[in-house]
């Protein structure tokens, strides 16, 4: 064999060599890729296998995952409301006012020598807190008021309130008119406040200033009607009784109040100022003369 012939073989054999490792080289690299891919299965791969992708049910899973937030959101704002809230607007929580049919007012039942302002049904079905008061006096019986015009005159820092009082005798509230007269003009209601408000009532003179003050009273009636500016007297369950230092301006005609309270007045100046009081107003100075 010739010198170039052996160097051809030569070549020949160790270009083969080099092919062969190549094409092992190949092999060894792309085997490790495939077994990944069977070994470790992405969170991808299985979601579209279950859900895959483009499909009606992918569409309908993610509107369904949705609406749950959407769902959760509209629980929470459809919640009843606590009802255990208490209820602040009668301090001694101790009277439960019976049911009653609309226009008429409700008599609570109480513990003794405790009054309490009834629960008033308004005609259109609404509802007013009552008023309670402790009786701290004994029964108060003043002679009674006679003769001539007399007016309740009520100085606040919004205005001045006057109410023309019921003196003719037929209105029968002479003893309450002396009863407010004694104590007004003795400087009592002085600096007392107004403690309850509401829409169609202001109501003060309550000595402790929180609405369970107060003495008591007989009780008188009439029929004068209850028309807006009309001045009357608190009371609690028993009729018969009324409380000697409450009193009140409705703000509205309330006819539902006729010859269930006391109706011993009525403002002729100052229904502007009775409408503008706020709970806290004070009286600066109260007095029940004949002149205004």
């Amino acid at each position: 064999m010739s010198q170039s012939q052996g160097a051809k073989k030569r070549r020949s054999s160790t270009g083969g060599g080099s092919g062969s490792s190549k094409n092992a080289a190949r092999r060894t690299s792309t085997t490790p890729p495939v077994q990944r891919t069977v070994q470790q299965q992405t969170t991808r791969d299985r979601v579209n296998k279950v859900l895959p992708p483009f499909t009606t049910q992918r569409y309908v899973a993610i509107w369904i995952l949705g609406m749950i937030p959407l769902a959760l959101v509209l629980l929470l704002l459809l919640r009843p409301a606590d009802n255990n809230t208490p209820d602040t607007s009668n301090p001694g929580g101790q009277v439960a006012p019976t049911t009653v049919a609309s226009d008429t007012v409700a008599v609570p039942t109480g513990t003794a020598g405790r009054t309490e302002l009834p629960v008033v049904v308004e005609p259109t079905g609404t509802t007013s807190s009552g008023l309670s008061g402790t009786a701290t006096g004994g029964t108060v019986a003043p002679a009674p008021a006679t003769g001539g015009v007399k007016y309740m005159i009520i100085e606040t820092d919004k205005g001045r309130i006057v109410a023309q009082l019921h003196t003719d005798p037929l209105a029968n509230v002479g003893k309450t008119i002396a009863n407010f007269e004694q104590k007004a003009n003795a400087g009592e209601f002085n600096g007392r406040v107004f403690h309850r408000v509401e829409n169609w009532v202001i109501q003060g003179g309550d000595p402790t200033g929180t609405g369970v003050g107060g003495g008591t009273m007989a009780s008188e009636y009439n029929q004068i009607t209850f028309k807006a500016g009309a001045l009357g007297i608190a009371r609690g369950g028993d009729p018969a009784i009324n409380n000697d230092s409450q009193f009140f301006f409705v703000k509205s005609d309330s006819p539902f109040l006729d010859g269930q309270y006391t109706n011993w007045g009525q403002v002729i100046e100052g229904l502007d100022v009775v409408n503008q009081i706020a709970i806290g107003d004070k009286m600066n100075k109260v007095t029940i003369s004949s002149t205004k």
